[in-house]
């Protein structure tokens, strides 16, 4: 029986009074929202209509929001039962616009079906192979999962897109500012304020950056313009195709997916048991396959892939929410989003630097977090070379990534990403350290 934390104020099973409700799940809706502009390029990419654009984010919202009520389930087979939203994947990005570019939307809606399947087999298997995940190595995801969010998390905070971009005066204060006072508010605010510091922190942000010239008039023009209901449709809403030659690539990035899943519900777990020791498998299993079905329906509705973000579950730790009612609504309000080209509209605006500002603030909580499940105990020689070596290449992949510009083609999956390189090697170390070892003898 899990032991719930003091610091938490709403629980996973805990009930949530209506007005606080609706405004947690604002939150997580603007969180959610943070990767919307991922089907923007990529339509944009391969030369598709405003209408196409508008359409693939609306079918992506939808697909999440769906994904984020079957995650909050607690049925046989079904669902982990956290708040454990889905956003658009970040990490299936760069396989999605290859599929695109070569069969267009059909092509990426057939692979991303695929990848979804991958996905639910592997998750009815996790239990079987929770050998290869001890506490060090699901502390390790977590922490990597945190150190993949910080390229783009800086980036946006100091509002530079490309290198040798200046940074602007302007645009630093205003994420400077709203993270300060998010911090600010969880720091020293009361329990009930801390509900609130995200939802505080950002209105402050829009204000300040509608008053430094971060939003404009015309951007609001743009947004008065949409109309508040709207059925979104492709033009290939029906055609789907297949390509065996990505399956492989396609496989990798649904595994890599699973793993980064598989550390955001080991945290759930970590945040809502005070005594907690190690994952719960089975309730992994549940929850991977609820990600997979995610997966696999954004694929059948036109969307984007989706994945389960590391973003929110921290954000419901350091508010102290983490009520899985939280998650129905929040996964409905996010559905219902994606029919309003208004509503979805006004998410899709939101300023660099307060989107930055919100990814450092919830990044802080991961890393640690990651931290102190690796560290829980004290490490052994053997741990502390499996832990090192996987932390020294996997975080030199995003320190210098030109090191592997030459890799092997079939082996360049495992090199796209440092939460999938450290992983593996991690995975592998452990297993090949394991001879002759006492616990190898007692097996």
């Amino acid at each position: 029986m899990a032991t719930k934390p003091a610091s938490l104020i709403y629980g996973v099973d805990d009930s949530v009074p209506p007005g606080v409700l609706a405004l947690l799940a604002v939150q997580h809706i603007f969180l959610m929202s943070s990767s919307i502009v991922l089907p923007i390029v990529l339509v944009n990419e391969i030369g598709g209509s405003f209408m196409d654009v508008r359409a693939v984010v609306a079918l992506t919202m939808i697909a999440c929001g769906i994904g984020t009520i079957l995650q909050a389930l607690r049925l046989p087979g079904l669902g982990s039962g956290f708040l454990c939203p889905n956003l658009c994947g970040p990490n299936f990005f760069a396989a999605s616009m290859t599929a695109a570019w070569l069969g267009g939307i059909p092509l990426m809606r057939g692979m991303t079906i695929f990848a979804g399947l991958v996905e639910i087999v592997f998750a009815r298997f996790v239990h079987r192979l929770a050998f290869l995940f001890p506490a060090e190595v699901t502390g390790l995801v977590v922490f990597m999962v945190g150190v993949g969010l910080i390229p783009v998390g800086v980036s946006r905070f100091l509002h530079i897109d490309f290198s040798g971009e200046p940074i602007d005066n302007a645009s630093l204060m205003v994420a400077v500012a709203t993270l300060f006072i998010m911090i600010a508010l969880n720091v020293w605010g009361g329990k009930q304020i801390k509900l609130y510091a995200l939802l505080i922190g950002m209105a402050a942000g829009y204000v300040l950056s509608a008053a430094t010239g971060q939003l404009t008039m015309e951007v609001f023009a743009e947004v008065s313009r949409a109309p508040w209901f709207g059925v979104p449709q492709l033009d290939s809403m029906f055609e789907l195709s297949f390509d065996w030659s990505l399956a492989p690539l396609f496989i990798i990035v649904s595994i890599c997916g699973a793993l980064k899943s598989y550390g955001n519900l080991v945290l759930c777990e970590k945040v809502n048991d005070e005594d907690w020791k190690e994952p719960d498998m089975p309730r992994i299993g549940r929850g991977l396959t609820a990600d997979g079905l995610c997966v696999t329906l954004s694929g059948v509705l036109g969307g984007l892939p989706s994945d389960t973000s590391a973003s929110n579950v921290t954000f419901s730790a350091a508010s102290g929410a983490t009520a899985r009612v939280i998650g129905f609504a929040a996964g409905g309000l996010f559905a219902v989003l994606g029919f309003s080209p208004k509503l979805s509209a006004l998410l899709s605006i939101m300023p660099a630097p307060v989107s930055g500002a919100i990814l450092v603030f919830v990044v802080c909580f991961m890393m640690i977090s990651g931290l102190a499940i690796m560290l829980a105990n004290k490490p052994d020689t053997r741990k502390t070379f499996v832990l090192g070596t996987a932390l020294c290449f996997g975080l030199s992949l995003d320190i210098l990534p030109q090191l592997y510009a030459s890799v092997t083609p079939w082996m360049r999956p495992l090199f796209e990403s440092s939460l999938t390189l450290s992983t593996v090697v991690a995975v592998i170390l452990l297993q090949l350290l394991r001879f002759g070892s006492a616990e190898s003898t007692k097996a």
